[in-house]
């Protein structure tokens, strides 16, 4: 998989498959404390991203941000 900020997903279940492998991925082999952290540092960019999409948002309207949705 690669790096990209611009997915073309073909709706919500895709993406939601996509990122399911990805988590795999990343969790597979990891054990104890490792597989904490790795999870520790998936939610972080989560937050990241999702951060950024409010702000986004909030920046294109003129009222409060609502949450981008898939």
């Amino acid at each position: 998989m690669s790096d990209q900020d611009d997915w073309e997903f073909a709706g919500p279940d895709d993406a939601k498959t996509e990122t399911r492998a990805a988590v795999v991925y990343l969790l597979r082999g990891a054990t104890g404390r490792a597989r904490g952290d790795i999870v520790q540092e998936i939610i972080a960019g989560v937050c990241g991203l999702t951060g950024a999409a409010f702000q986004e948002n909030a920046d294109n309207q003129n009222g409060p941000a609502s949450p981008v949705r898939p």
